[in-house]
């Protein structure tokens, strides 16, 4: 996308640097984001209450008009990519944001605190069953990993996008924000995956290990912290050189919400 501030026709991708001592005050807007960890340790994002701190590999969810501000404490500047639907909410010509006279909001809740409340099998009395967005604010590298390494020993390993899991809403299985959805994929080494294709452009991030992904007719070759992305409607396959974990975002959610996603598995 030339010229434009997006990645896709939906989604703006960037990264984000928060220096030692550095802050960004609260604030809310109206695009929902997401912040994917590529560099740093230390530094924390605080969301509706409670203050998250954050590792590589990290998936941090900013939902729609959540109060939120960053921090680094640390003695290392912190790096990751950023993603919001802003080009999508501002074809709606619905752009708001609210800024808040204090620095820092109040954090009533620990760390991990709603991973806790809504991602171990129990919900705490009065949960919005209704949610239409996670209300899990920091999805853990350090908990999720192990589940790839699961799946691939378990043999449920995709031949298109390897042993694969997708960040959903605890409460009802749905997607994590309603405009967007994200996945982490672990390829062994050695994979070749099937061509594929579907109507949502996705950005891909490579968090361990290194290959290819062949897009159209083009081939890219990644390594940790490389960022691509693949068009709408565009077959792709990825090859690993060893084992390799990708993280991937998209706005299929509002392509289902509105009847008009699809895929396609058949052979290029």
């Amino acid at each position: 996308m030339r010229g434009e501030s997006r990645a896709t026709n939906t989604m703006f991708a960037g990264i984000q640097m928060i220096l030692p001592g550095e802050i960004a005050p609260v604030h809310r807007h109206v695009s929902s984001a997401i912040r994917f960890v590529l560099d740093g340790e230390g530094a924390y994002t605080a969301v509706e209450g409670e203050k998250a701190y954050m590792s590589p590999g990290d998936f941090v969810i900013t939902a729609n008009w959540a109060p939120h501000d960053h921090g680094n404490p640390s003695k290392k500047p912190m790096l990751w990519l950023d993603v919001l639907d802003f080009p999508a909410v501002n074809f709606y010509e619905a752009s708001f944001a609210d800024y808040y006279e204090e620095g820092m909001q109040n954090t009533t809740r620990q760390d991990g605190d709603s991973l806790t409340f809504y991602g171990s099998g129990v919900l705490p009395e009065g949960a919005p069953l209704a949610l239409n967005r996670s209300p899990v604010i920091n999805y853990t590298y350090a908990r999720t990993r192990p589940i790839l390494e699961r799946l691939r020993k378990s043999g449920e390993v995709d031949p298109r996008h390897g042993a694969r899991v997708h960040y959903v809403n605890p409460i009802n299985g749905g997607p994590v924000l309603p405009t967007m959805g994200a996945s982490l994929a672990l390829l062994p080494k050695g994979f070749k995956g099937a061509d594929y294709r579907a109507t949502d452009g996705t950005i891909l991030v490579c968090v361990e290990g290194q290959g290819t992904t062949k897009i159209g007719e083009e081939v890219f070759e990644w390594g940790p912290n490389d960022i691509f992305v693949v068009p709408p409607w565009r077959h792709y396959a990825h090859t690993a050189a060893r084992d390799s974990v990708l993280f991937s975002i998209s706005d299929r959610p509002a392509q289902q919400a509105l009847g008009i996603w699809r895929e396609d598995k058949s052979a290029h």
